[in-house]
């Protein structure tokens, strides 16, 4: 019995922890924005080149500062080389007539090997190195390496601010097609109430067969319609769940409707916003930034003409024996100091070219600078008149909608009084059914290109 229980536990545990993992996830337009920039890997990417730009940073101020590194460097002889020399001694006991001053003396080689070196050596000691003058190749490092992290914070901007317009842009996407599925329900509940009056007045004989069949062909149509919007609906779910990043099997529920929102950009000139562009596009900032390493590389390609000049200090004790038990008293110690200085002579014209192309590239970020101002006018002129044409065809269909229901009214009394045919009716349907989708997808076109306004004028951070 108390395996049964335990396996009937096990059993109900399992099911509702799979019942939690399919509990939908209820998401606001917020939600989805900042799980998008959580979990979206190409953000990851910039914030980790962003980190790495900041090292250079601190890499490039290295350069300017002193080097101190220890060294110990332990020797063992394994053989002691020897040297050949003449025996000195016996050419200097010789007389004139070739005999020695010593009979024994005759006996000496004339040749002495006499080794040299001492069988164990220990050294060890410290050496600092300080860069005194590096003809402006320091300086230029830490403006590069500046101008490199400058770049990268205006590359994560930018790709924030487009993965927040995808998101944006997919999250409406689905409101839309929500939208759509609600107006095609709507005609769908339209022909059906259309289906059953035309059946009652045929009952009556009032009404033909072909109105009868007309109404069902026309409720016929309307079905894969409907079967359409939700299959779109679906598919805009998954573009969304693919964009945030989250597993296949995550089931999605979004919140909120398409609205008209007012935004204050429309009291702004063209001109004003191209201003606003100028000023907040991460792109200028990066162009400024890629200007700013061009300079510097200019600068550390003049550098190598320069001669460069570095403090040097040596502080270390030596010491030798026969044998390897040192005590401090055989370590002798030196200390040393030095000032070196290179001057480039000739490297090939390798030195010639580096700063030619060092100063090309410097113009070429600066000949990008129009192009780059050209292509963001552009882009801020087409957003600007997609704005203010979105909100003129909202108000438009606005109006429409009104119109078209009081149209279908009209036309539904009209038939039951028989004032009016089944094509009539139909017609109003169908009109009604349009001025509804052209409604919803005015409020999306009005949404995305007030969202794509603000994105062409790096100003989309906190309009959500």
């Amino acid at each position: 019995m108390k395996l049964i229980h335990a396996v009937g536990l096990a059993v109900l545990m399992l099911l509702s922890t799979a019942a939690h993992a399919q509990e939908p996830m209820n998401l606001t337009l917020e939600q989805c924005v900042e799980t998008a920039l959580q979990k979206n890997p190409e953000i990851r990417m910039a914030e980790k080149e962003l980190s790495k730009a900041r090292a250079g940073i601190g890499e490039s101020f290295a350069t300017l500062l002193p080097k101190v590194s220890a060294s110990a460097n332990f020797q063992r002889a394994m053989e002691i080389q020897e040297n050949v020399m003449p025996n000195f001694i016996k050419a200097a006991m010789r007389l004139p007539d070739g005999s020695y001053v010593l009979p024994e003396v005759a006996l000496m080689p004339d040749y002495l090997k006499i080794a040299f070196g001492i069988r164990y050596t220990f050294m060890y000691g410290a050496t600092l190195t300080q860069p005194v003058f590096l003809g402006g190749a320091g300086l230029a490092g830490i403006k590069i390496a500046g101008g490199a992290k400058k770049a990268a914070e205006g590359t994560l901007e930018a790709k924030r601010q487009s993965l927040v317009f995808n998101t944006v842009n997919a999250f409406n996407a689905c409101l839309l097609a929500r939208e759509v599925i609600e107006v095609q329900e709507q005609a769908v509940a339209q022909a059906q109430a259309n289906l059953d009056l035309v059946k009652k007045k045929f009952d009556a004989g009032t009404a033909s067969g072909f109105d009868k069949m007309r109404a069902e062909v026309d409720l016929a149509n309307l079905k894969p319609q409907l079967i359409s919007a939700r299959n779109g609906y679906q598919s805009a779910i998954t573009g969304l769940r693919m964009l945030m990043g989250l597993p296949e099997e995550t089931t999605l529920e979004i919140q909120g409707r398409l609205e008209y929102v007012e935004d204050g950009m429309d009291s702004l000139s063209l001109a004003e916003i191209e201003a606003k562009a100028r000023q907040f596009r991460p792109e200028f900032s990066m162009l400024r930034a890629q200007q700013s390493m061009a300079s510097g590389g200019v600068w550390i390609a003049r550098s190598q003409f320069l001669p460069k000049v570095f403090f040097q200090t040596d502080y270390s004790f030596l010491g030798m024996r026969n044998d390897y038990h040192f005590v401090q008293d055989d370590m002798s110690k030196g200390f040393t100091y030095a000032f070196s200085v290179q001057i480039p002579l000739f490297g090939g014209f390798n030195n010639w070219l580096g700063y030619h192309k060092a100063r090309m590239d410097y113009k070429i970020a600066k000949d990008s600078q129009k192009q780059l101002g050209d292509g963001i006018a552009a882009e801020v002129e087409i957003s600007y008149h997609k704005f203010h044409e979105s909100r003129q065809k909202h108000q438009s269909a606005k109006e429409s909608i009104a119109m078209a229901e009081e149209a279908m009214r009209l036309a539904n009394l009209m038939y039951e009084e028989g004032a009016s045919t089944q094509l009539d009716v139909m017609g109003a349907h169908l009109a009604l059914t349009q001025a509804r989708l052209n409604f919803a997808s005015s409020l999306y076109e009005y949404q995305m290109s007030r969202y794509g306004l603000r994105k062409s004028t790096g100003l989309l951070n906190g309009v959500l």
